[in-house]
């Protein structure tokens, strides 16, 4: 599953989801523009869920929250295009 949401305080989320045996992991990447594909975004940051999601769909809305939860922690007057460094 795959999905791209946002924006989110200026940042897109592209958000996907891999099957680990039984259970999925989820994985999201940062993005300042709007990415065409979770597959081609250009990413200011990758972020993994913690393993062991029961459904896709559980996955990728822990992946999505994680990446919200790191936007929401930037400091609100940075500009989205030059914000520095990594996302924390």
């Amino acid at each position: 599953m795959e999905r791209i949401s946002g924006p989110y305080k200026g940042y897109f989320i592209a958000a996907y989801t891999v099957e680990a045996g039984p259970r999925f992991v989820g994985y999201a990447k940062v993005c300042v523009d709007e990415p065409a594909s979770v597959w081609t975004a250009n990413s200011v940051e990758k972020l993994t869920c913690a393993s062991g999601c029961k459904t896709e769909l559980e996955a990728v809305a822990a992946a999505e929250q994680k990446a919200r939860q790191a936007i929401a922690d930037i400091a609100s007057d940075w500009d989205t295009h030059s914000a520095p460094g990594a996302l924390n």
